[in-house]
């Protein structure tokens, strides 16, 4: 790879990043835990609605592991688009939320409700983990109602 073009890869690299930063969640981080990890989940199926890779990929741990309906186990890699548009999740509402925090860790137990012609109930179960990036979905499960 030739220097000038070293050179364009890391200023995209750093604009990219100074665009997520800039995207800050809606939580302010004087707002207690359990608000922040809530904020978390409304800010994943916002992202997902509007189809924001580079939010998804902020807000999902490198390491993150799921468990689809079926008991297919998913990575960040399954769960984040290649490309940007509406995900799976556009137009779903949440329902009621619980969520415990222990240290830097969480877990959100809430109900996520869908949009379109025949609306389903989903119970979504999520560990996040405080990290210097702030939270993340480290974990997930997603169980039909």
């Amino acid at each position: 790879m030739s220097l000038s073009r070293s050179i364009i890869c890391f200023l995209t690299v750093c604009f990219a990043a100074t665009l997520c930063s800039a995207q800050a969640p809606a939580a302010a981080s004087n707002n207690k835990p359990e608000d922040q990890v809530a904020q978390l989940e409304r800010d994943w199926l916002a992202a997902d609605a509007k189809g924001d890779t580079a939010w998804l990929r902020r807000i999902i741990a490198d390491d993150f592991i799921g468990s689809t309906f079926d008991g297919t186990l998913l990575s960040k890699h399954d769960i984040v688009p290649d490309h940007s548009g509406a995900g799976g999740f556009a137009g779903a509402t949440l329902g009621e939320t619980n969520v415990r925090v222990f240290g830097d860790t969480s877990v959100l137990m809430g109900i996520i409700k869908t949009a379109g012609a025949e609306p389903k109930q989903i119970r979504v179960t999520l560990v996040c983990q405080k990290r210097h990036e702030g939270w993340q979905m480290i974990a997930a499960e997603l169980t039909h109602m």
